[in-house]
């Protein structure tokens, strides 16, 4: 069983980032979310840039799975999102409300102790834009404009996780959310 998905195009970055850190890990085309022949997954990765159709055709997936999205969480899977990389995006498919604003810009960021924060391993990260998080949703970094760049959720016995950082997550943050997770099927 893979410990992670990464629903998009294979690439040899994300390979390495997951081999470094020891997980296994499948690449899942959005065309094949919601086979009932996926294995489980502590957790499922969406890359930057997901509905933006430029880069990627992951969103329409997106939406239809979002009942399977919800019970991933539910039952204990971590789910972590980058930023989508249009205009503004509200985040119908994940199961708590959440809005983006792209605004592309070096932020200087106090990263906090704890949760998910090691997700981002610089005081200086690239991001895409901000979040104005929804009811559930905690920010756990703000940008120097005091706007979220980074959320949590705790949804069942689960987490969504999601951020505007247009980097690599650290490989501690693998690590941490992996050791958070418990298998789910998407």
């Amino acid at each position: 069983m893979p410990d992670i998905a990464l629903i998009g195009q294979r690439t040899l970055l994300f390979e390495k980032l997951f081999q470094d850190v020891g997980a296994s890990y499948q690449f899942l085309s959005p065309s094949i979310l919601g086979s009932p022949f996926l294995p489980q997954y502590k957790m499922v990765m969406i890359p930057s840039g997901f509905a933006n159709p430029d880069y990627s055709q992951i969103l329409p997936g997106l939406e239809r799975m979002k009942s399977n999205i919800e019970r991933f969480v539910m039952n204990g899977g971590v789910l972590t999102v980058f930023g989508p990389l249009v205009p503004e995006h509200d985040f119908d498919w994940l199961p708590l409300p959440l809005k983006y604003i792209c605004e592309m810009s070096t932020q200087s960021v106090n990263p906090s102790e704890g949760d998910c924060s090691c997700l981002i391993c610089t005081t200086t990260p690239e991001c895409d834009g901000y979040l104005i998080p929804g009811e559930g949703f905690e920010t756990v970094i703000k940008n120097d404009k005091g706007r979220a760049i980074l959320v949590m959720a705790r949804h069942g016995e689960g987490l969504v996780v999601v951020t505007t950082v247009h980097e690599f997550p650290a490989a501690e943050y693998i690590r941490w959310a992996l050791e958070m997770a418990r298998p789910a099927r998407i």
